[in-house]
């Protein structure tokens, strides 16, 4: 991190709306590969309203950032507005924050898989890279090739009825997935089980693709106390009967 982008940060941190506007046009190219990779997942967003998400998410980042974490703030950056931008369109669909990011991650699998190998994966290696049933890949599969769209939405020429009304049984799809085994959604529900920090480390983990180091870059601990958190919080994980024959 250079000195002109900490002094601007210093700025944008005591409130100076044009250290802020400085930090988001040098950091635009970005947020716009961001927002693209989310709106084309969506019939509610478009990239201007993710990019309004954007800004908020990195006056946020500002706010909360240290000069004392070894993460930069670009890495600080990109993660909070990832986090928040997967949040807003969960806000406004019928696919969780999970949901969305498991799609995305996939998707960038898939494409990286064929350019290396000439054909896409099959649907056995997409599930034992990242873990789950069959049947749950099929349900994102379901989704994304739908879009991300709200259920509360009117359709049709008179605006009468909602994707809600046509779907019957859309209000069961969580309870659905989690009777499926899948280990995304058994993980949104041992939040009685684990701490907020393990949970949110467990996730980096398996649902963000982080490695070690770039999660002690972006949570201020160090690589050994990550991986010791991993390794207690996957004890409190096997303990549930329906996680033993998966982890």
């Amino acid at each position: 991190m250079d000195l002109l982008e900490i002094e601007t940060i210093k700025k944008a941190k005591q409130g100076e709306q044009e250290a802020l506007l400085c930090l988001y046009e040098k950091y635009l190219p970005l947020f716009k590969k961001l927002c693209r990779n989310r709106a084309d997942y969506s019939n509610v967003l478009e990239v201007d309203d993710l990019l309004q998400e954007s800004f908020l998410a990195m006056e946020s980042a500002v706010n909360s950032y240290s000069f004392e974490r070894e993460a930069s703030f670009k890495t600080y950056l990109y993660s909070c507005v990832k986090w928040h931008l997967n949040r807003v369109m969960a806000k406004h669909s019928n696919v969780t924050e999970n949901q969305l990011s498991l799609i995305l991650q996939i998707k960038k699998f898939r494409e990286s898989y064929e350019e290396q190998h000439g054909h896409i994966p099959d649907s056995y290696l997409v599930m034992r890279e990242y873990f789950i049933s069959r049947e749950y890949l099929r349900e994102l599969d379901v989704l994304k090739d739908l879009k991300v769209t709200s259920i509360d939405v009117p359709i049709g020429e008179d605006g009468e009825n909602t994707l809600k009304d046509l779907l019957p049984g859309v209000d069961d799809l969580e309870e659905r997935v989690v009777k499926r085994l899948s280990v995304v959604q058994l993980w949104e529900s041992l939040e009685s089980c684990l701490l907020p920090e393990e949970l949110k480390i467990i996730k980096m983990i398996y649902l963000d693709r982080l490695t070690f180091k770039e999660i002690s870059e972006i949570t201020g601990r160090s690589e050994t106390n990550v991986r010791t958190v991993q390794e207690r919080s996957l004890k409190k994980l096997r303990m549930r009967q329906k996680l033993k024959d998966i982890l």
